[in-house]
């Protein structure tokens, strides 16, 4: 369980990141007319990201549709949410992510399901190198 919890800090700080990128002093600006909410662009962008990396199908695709949409409005009121600190909201973010990551999987096959285990594991890795130190330049071997 521990690489899950580690895969969705990854992921919650991730979003953050994009989240607070956007942001600029008080709340962000409406989307444009005519353009879905920021919400369910991030969740479509989550959705197309597991359609391209673990080849849903399109009965999949639509079973996960409604999953992941529910995930990305509750996130997206944690992140808007100004009472809460940011440990807080990391921590809200982490519960939501595994609250909904059984529910995902559920709709996986077995090899889509370690393909997302290994997906996890990549973002993890580079999450974990990138938070350690600053990238230092590459020295090819001698």
């Amino acid at each position: 369980m521990r690489g899950w919890q580690s895969w969705v800090f990854a992921i919650a700080v991730a979003g953050s990141c994009v989240y607070a990128q956007a942001q600029g002093p008080g709340v962000a600006p409406p989307p444009p007319p005519g353009a879905p909410p920021r919400r369910s662009m991030e969740a479509l962008s989550e959705l197309r990201m597991l359609t391209q990396n673990l080849n849903l199908t399109n009965d999949q695709r639509e079973k996960l549709r409604p999953i992941i949409t529910d995930e990305g409005e509750q996130l997206h009121v944690v992140r808007i949410d100004e009472r809460m600190t940011p440990d807080q909201k990391r921590a809200k973010v982490i519960e939501i992510r595994e609250t909904f990551a059984p529910k995902i999987s559920a709709e996986l096959t077995p090899d889509q399901q370690e393909k997302w285990k290994k997906l996890e594991e990549s973002l993890l890795g580079k999450r974990t190198d990138g938070a350690k130190e600053p990238a230092a330049p590459a020295t090819p071997p001698k």
